[in-house]
């Protein structure tokens, strides 16, 4: 396991779509390693992301990689009139 986690802003499945959001076509040991938690917890993570249609899975060989649905609806009340890609192009800036 990597170094101690820091604290964060964004909960584990937010953390999440934000790093795909920056890393297109990553893997689950990409996400792992940058996250501080196991391949199972991502796989978890993903799982929940991919049944609420936040993220596309597709796969080469082994490999899975995975991209934001960016057109999916923001999953906050507050921001459900923006679209994944709105809001992480916007923190991005």
């Amino acid at each position: 396991m990597p170094a101690e986690a820091q604290p964060r802003l964004f909960c584990s499945h937010g953390a999440t779509l934000f790093y795909i959001s920056h890393h297109p076509r990553c893997t689950t040991r990409d996400l792992a390693d940058a996250l501080f938690v196991t391949t199972r917890t991502v796989w978890t993570l993903i799982s929940a992301l991919k049944r609420a249609g936040l993220i596309d899975i597709s796969r080469e060989g082994c490999r899975h990689h995975y991209a934001i649905n960016a057109g999916a609806p923001f999953p906050d009340p507050v921001l459900r009139h923006l679209t994944i890609g709105d809001v992480f192009e916007a923190l991005a800036n």
